[in-house]
């Protein structure tokens, strides 16, 4: 009985696919034009990671997120690029189909050529149906390898950052080096994987019977790990790519094509944007360099400060106003620094209290920088602010120039940290006039 029930449904389920198949483009296009919209938007998420990464995270931790970002990057630019490919190539695909609909195929006898000319011409062109049924093919695959990617750079994503999050709350009560160890077996995890892959597709081995067992058992933990809560869906996609490559090279190249100029398109938006802080933050500003977001003329756009700032290159009414962010990171660093006691437990302070701590963190920020004029030292007073643009907390103060002469001069910025560790910038300016 269920046999025959089977057998009842089997045609109907098989009409149901077909018709599907042959009305997909419709779904296509439309998701097509709705995802890029929304993947090029996703930069602007990814730049707004960045900055949270820079200014939350400890710097030793900077090189895990460096790796989110920069795999986020490279993610939405072939997510961007395959689905513009796609769409490009599907609006081409109905082209072709509506002329099919009036011209089945080339014609020698109507030609408006010679018949010489047109016959060798059409040797070098496909035929219009074999175009159709390859672009539409294309288009199809395409959708898949788009998804696949989506998943696994969410999956990583997720991972990395859950993470970071736990590493941050633990890290007060658990040893460094116990919650580094899940950190170094995934990269070993996946050193071993590279290495084991170069070897089981290598001719000598690709018959070997415990390399390749070896190599599935890598495989198939490796998709748990890496493709999250859908391994079976994203392996069963790139196992149908792999299983048909020799039938399908073509198609299986024009992917691997998209895909490397997505990586490009990523690459540059990743330029484009303050990765190279995450592994540069360390490394000492070019002093004899005049650089433009030190300014706050030139910074009206800019959505995160990462270095000091003063009001203007040039500077006409003899007051310098200089401006310096502090990240969330470093407040607690400077923060643990001074010692700044706690509020007790289930006590709010009084007015006096209250400001008497904030004027006490005010000074615990103040204390641990440094500022020169032409290398001597300023005593200044500093004031607690948010930037006007960015929003970023920070502290500020007001320099006299009236002691200074006409020309251009350097101001000096340092912030102080644990020992030795400092960062510096020397920025110049440009006295024009007196008043």
């Amino acid at each position: 009985m269920s046999d025959q029930m089977e057998t009842e449904v089997n045609p109907v389920d098989k009409n149901w696919l077909q018709r599907l198949k042959n009305e997909s483009w419709e779904a296509e296009l439309l998701v097509s034009a709705v995802a890029i919209f929304a993947i090029l938007k996703s930069f602007s998420g990814i730049d707004w990671l960045l900055t949270k990464f820079i200014d939350y995270l400890n710097p030793n931790q900077y090189l895990v997120a460096y790796a989110i970002i920069v795999s986020g990057y490279l993610a939405v630019g072939v997510l961007a690029a395959m689905f513009s490919i796609h769409f490009a190539l599907r609006a081409y695909w109905i082209g072709l189909v509506g002329l099919n609909s009036v011209f089945p195929d080339y014609s020698l006898e109507d030609s408006a050529y010679s018949p010489i000319y047109t016959e060798k011409t059409l040797q070098m062109l496909p035929k219009l149906s074999v175009s159709i049924t390859k672009i539409d093919e294309l288009c199809s695959v395409t959708f898949s390898a788009a998804f696949s990617i989506m998943l696994i750079y969410l999956n990583f994503t997720v991972i990395a950052t859950v993470y970071l999050i736990l590493y941050n709350l633990a890290k007060d009560v658990v040893p460094e080096w116990i919650l580094l160890i899940p950190l170094g077996l995934f990269i070993g995890y996946i050193v071993y994987g590279s290495i084991l892959t170069s070897i089981a597709n290598t001719k000598k081995f690709r018959s070997h019977e415990k390399i390749q067992e070896l190599y599935f058992l890598y495989s198939k933990w490796g998709a748990k790990i890496l493709y999250g809560p859908f391994p079976k869906s994203i392996l069963q996609i790139s196992m149908i790519f792999g299983s048909n490559y020799k039938r399908k090279k073509g198609l299986i190249k024009m992917i691997l094509f998209m895909l490397f100029i997505g990586t490009i398109f990523g690459g540059v938006q990743l330029v484009r944007s303050n990765y190279d802080y995450l592994i540069n933050y360390d490394v000492p500003v070019d002093s004899s360099k005049k650089h433009a977001y030190y300014y706050a003329d030139n910074n009206v756009g800019t959505d995160f400060l990462l270095a000091p700032e003063i009001n203007a290159g040039t500077i006409k009414n003899r007051v310098l106003q200089l401006f310096i962010p502090i990240f969330k990171h470093e407040k607690t660093i400077f923060e643990a620094k001074c010692a700044i006691p706690d509020f007790p437990t289930f006590q709010l302070p009084d007015d006096t209290e209250r400001q008497k701590r904030r004027d006490t963190y005010l000074a615990c920020y103040a204390k641990n920088q440094s500022v020169t004029i032409n290398g001597r030292t300023v005593e200044v007073s500093f004031l607690k602010s948010d930037h006007p643009h960015t929003g970023q907390f920070g502290i500020v103060t007001y320099i006299d120039l009236d002691s200074l002469s006409n020309g251009t001069h350097t101001l000096g910025v340092e912030k102080i940290f644990e020992g030795q560790n400092r960062r510096k910038w020397t920025i110049p300016f440009y006295i024009s006039a007196k008043n």
